[in-house]
């Protein structure tokens, strides 16, 4: 049975990067970059003011004060007409070209107009040069990257590429993930479970996530422990760049998943994997005449599926869409109360984990009493990583993965 560590890397090296299409940034929201962003410009392309006041040559200031001539007003958008000379400033607002000859701009709050000659304006005080001005260049350089390959595109890079990019980008496609529900007791959401029936919680839950992290869900619905339904529920979800199967992939009489997804060609890399929830975990992977198909049996159990999908589905998901590889565990969490795990596997337990000014992160195991406790889970926002046959204390730092 492979560990957490060792099915990651089964899952990495059979993962593989969509190919790439170019779109409008707004639709790329939440894809990553397939090349480097390079500014084509200088930004800001000129001399800018910072702040509304008065531009000047700094040397006229070197006394402590002056009184100096207004020539002009200078608003964004606009232009200087006239150079500053000596004895000269020009009122600018915020944003606008610095005049030819300026060096510096004072704030208003720093001057006094001369009452008796409104074309004037006294400077009260000795202003360095560079005061308040955004020098051509200051925040890009042409041929600068601003934005890696991998970037993930979050409303901010929209902006940076509206403004550098014409709004365009290349981005690698979304994936596209089918999910099958499996299960003769199973009822969808809107329907009444009858005598031994429950509700499909597993199939909303993985195409919410599914869609969260950026990929196009497809549910399939549910299926009938019936080998003639499921084999051509499979069929359609090998279309797929991943297909989640959640319920009979385990070695039971109606686990009908494995035996059908060999005679589709889909060759298991894995099966079961040392962590709980989610041992029974199903990995394989189709090849064919497109990109191949990388194929999940989550176990049934809800819980069992979120920790599957938030370590190993997202992690494969990540990689089709060329986002820069980052591991799903996240160290430094301060435990606030002990907490033990006997059991012989590590544990990914549900927990609440916060960052206060100061004091760092902060991760709480919460009270959750299994897998019916759908209430404390959903005060959940992190499991907690525990290592098998182990005693922690509060105050120890571990990992967690954030849900």
């Amino acid at each position: 049975m492979l560990s957490v560590n060792q099915a990651l890397e089964q899952v990495s090296q059979h993962s593989y990067p969509l190919p790439t299409h170019e779109c409008s940034a707004f639709e790329a929201l939440g894809a990553a970059l397939a090349e480097d962003l390079v500014s084509p410009v200088e930004s800001p392309a000129f001399d800018k003011a910072m702040m509304d006041g008065f531009a000047l040559r700094s040397a006229d200031t070197c006394g402590g004060s002056a009184n100096l001539e207004i020539v002009e007003e200078i608003t964004a958008g606009n232009t200087a007409s006239e150079s500053i000379q000596e004895g000269m400033a020009a009122r600018i607002m915020t944003g606008a070209p610095m005049p030819k000859g300026a060096d510096a701009v004072v704030m208003v709050e720093h001057t006094q107009i001369d009452s008796e000659n409104v074309d004037r304006v006294q400077i009260l005080d000795e202003v360095p040069t560079g005061s308040h001005v955004l020098k051509r260049g200051g925040l890009l350089e042409k041929g600068q990257v601003v934005l890696s390959a991998g970037s993930i595109i979050r409303p901010i890079e929209v902006g940076i590429l509206a403004d550098l990019a014409g709004g365009r980008v290349t981005v690698r496609r979304k994936p596209k993930v089918a999910i099958i529900s499996t299960g003769d007791e199973l009822v969808e959401a809107h329907e009444e479970p009858g005598p031994g029936q429950i509700r499909n919680t597993n199939g909303p839950m993985l195409a919410a996530m599914a869609t969260e992290a950026g990929a196009e869900a497809k549910r399939l619905g549910i299926v009938r422990d019936n080998r003639e339904h499921l084999y051509a529920a499979i069929q359609e979800g090998l279309e797929a760049d991943i297909l989640l199967i959640s319920g009979g992939m385990s070695v039971g009489v109606k686990d009908l998943g494995p035996g059908i997804l060999a005679e589709h060609g889909v060759e298991k890399v894995f099966h079961k994997v040392n962590l709980k929830p989610g041992k029974p975990l199903w990995f394989g992977k189709r090849e064919g005449s497109g990109t191949p198909t990388l194929v999940f049996g989550l176990p049934g159990n809800p819980v069992s599926s979120l920790v599957c999908f938030h370590l190993f589905v997202r992690s494969a998901l990540n990689a089709m869409m060329g986002r820069t590889a980052v591991s799903p565990f996240v160290p430094g969490f301060l435990l606030t109360r002990d907490f033990a795990n006997p059991g012989d596997r590590p544990v990914f337990f549900p927990a609440y984990a916060c960052r206060k000014e100061g004091a760092g992160a902060t991760i709480a195991p919460l009270n959750w009493k299994g897998s019916a406790d759908l209430a404390t889970l959903a005060k959940a926002n992190a499991l907690a990583c525990f290592d098998a046959n182990s005693q922690y204390e509060a105050g120890q730092f571990i990992s967690a993965v954030m849900v």
